[in-house]
């Protein structure tokens, strides 16, 4: 019911006058629309389009608020593997430690709150025990560049004992002696290069460089770390979202003063909510079956973190003539009800190529969202239909308008998630199927 009112909301805002419209053949309006001219209001449900599933280019990923870490494979989508490269910045600069004995040096990652995909959305805390490595980055991660979702940056060492496993739970919130914290995972780098690692951060001349001067010299020494889930390790079963500018989120040193013959417990911060990079990134091995595009296939893929784009072309709306797009309204059924753990996404989102071939959203969702602060006029949101046939349904009266002026690039758009970081998939028919994707057209002929 609640996705039907959506649908009914959404077509009532993008059809306007023409609901009272829903014709199959041709009828006279008296004045015309434009310029005083005679014209013809026409529908058509009949206009090809053609979907095919296609590797998605990678797109930027750095200096996001969000960076995802984790794995999961399947026969029928393959293994997909999201991980982390990220430096600090210093809580103060000219920072010493006289009389310090290093304790141990720990990582934390703030949990968002939603957007985690595979066992982890219907367990808290998980059941499947996750496993990952820390790695040091050899490389700068600049700051101010911008970083695509395939950038891997090279490291060296492990900086724990071994693989660590851990559950998830973005739910329980931690005690830190008086003080209650929100949930976050904890990490404690115990192999011995972390420790040298912290021993160093505690004695810094013998590095030969005044690592505390300054942000710019101490990233230039440290460059950070990688965060990913082990390859040994097949039974991850989650992509997992982190807050990478939190106050949680950062790099921990703790050590135990004694000055004065004492035995005091204290910590040194490194951060990551300012002065600091974080670039995400994706790797996905595919099954040739879902990117082969026989003549056969009734299903096409759409997956996030930049794994597979649906592009949908439509080969002939520019042969219309000289026209108006009053209404276009692109209805997607969604082939497979997926599982609880591995559900559709709640909103697909369309996008055209740009000139220098980087994925932008279509004018439509650019005023949708100009005018309704979301993407309500555009649609795009999972709706069930009854019996749970559930669907996606977008309106681009906009874009077909540029495609048949002859304005755009192709005669295309792309099917994908709003973001680069969000996990979700989705598999739609195409127009080969019954009751399969289709093109609903309504627009005004100028004579």
């Amino acid at each position: 019911m609640e996705y039907n009112l959506k649908s009914l909301l959404y077509s009532m805002l993008a059809v306007g006058l023409f609901s009272a419209m829903g014709c199959s053949k041709s009828s006279e309006i008296g004045l015309s629309l434009v310029e005083q001219e005679q014209s013809d209001i026409l529908y058509t449900d009949t206009c090809t389009i053609k979907l095919t599933t296609q590797e998605a280019d990678p797109i930027e990923t750095s200096n996001r608020t969000v960076m995802t870490c984790g794995s999961y494979t399947d026969t029928e989508w393959g293994e997909s593997v999201a991980s982390i490269y990220m430096n600090f910045r210093l809580n103060n600069t000219g920072a010493v430690f006289p009389n310090a004995v290093f304790d141990s040096l720990v990582l934390s990652l703030a949990y968002e709150d939603v957007g985690h995909y595979g066992e982890f959305r219907t367990n808290k805390p998980a059941t499947v025990t996750q496993s990952w490595e820390i790695a040091r980055v050899l490389e700068n991660i600049e700051e101010g560049t911008v970083y695509k979702s395939d950038k891997t940056f090279m490291t060296d060492g492990n900086l724990l004992k071994s693989n660590f496993q851990f559950k998830p739970n973005d739910t329980l919130k931690i005690t830190s002696g008086s003080t209650t914290l929100d949930p976050h995972l904890r990490i404690r780098l115990d192999d011995q290069a972390g420790i040298d690692l912290g021993e160093l951060f505690l004695n810094p001349q013998s590095t030969g460089v005044d690592i505390y001067e300054s942000n710019t010299k101490f990233k230039d020494w440290f460059k950070g770390i990688h965060i990913r889930p082990s390859s040994n390790n097949p039974t991850n079963a989650s992509i997992i979202r982190f807050k990478s500018k939190n106050a949680l989120t950062k790099l921990t040193l703790h050590y135990t003063d004694t000055s004065n013959s004492g035995s005091v417990a204290k910590t040194f911060e490194f951060l990551t909510n300012e002065d600091a990079e974080v670039v995400s990134s994706f790797n996905h091995t595919h099954p040739t079956t879902l990117t082969d595009n026989l003549t056969t296939d009734t299903v096409v893929y759409v997956q996030g973190l930049d794994g597979l784009h649906t592009k949908v072309v439509f080969p002939y709306v520019g042969n219309l003539g000289n026209v108006i797009i009053n209404k276009a309204e692109l209805v997607f059924p969604v082939a497979d009800t997926g599982t609880n753990a591995f559900p559709e996404p709640i909103q697909l989102v369309a996008k055209i190529k740009d000139l220098g071939g980087n994925l932008v959203v279509v004018d439509d969702i650019v005023t949708s969202i100009n005018r309704a602060q979301s993407y309500f006029l555009f649609g795009g949101v999972l709706e069930d239909t009854g019996n749970k046939n559930l669907v996606y349904r977008m309106f681009i009266s906009e874009e077909m308008q540029a495609i048949v002026n002859g304005t755009t690039l192709e005669r295309a758009i792309y099917l994908t998630l709003p973001s680069a970081l969000d996990p979700e998939r989705v598999s739609l028919m195409n127009e080969k199927s019954i009751k399969g994707a289709k093109l609903y057209l309504t627009y005004t002929k100028i004579q």
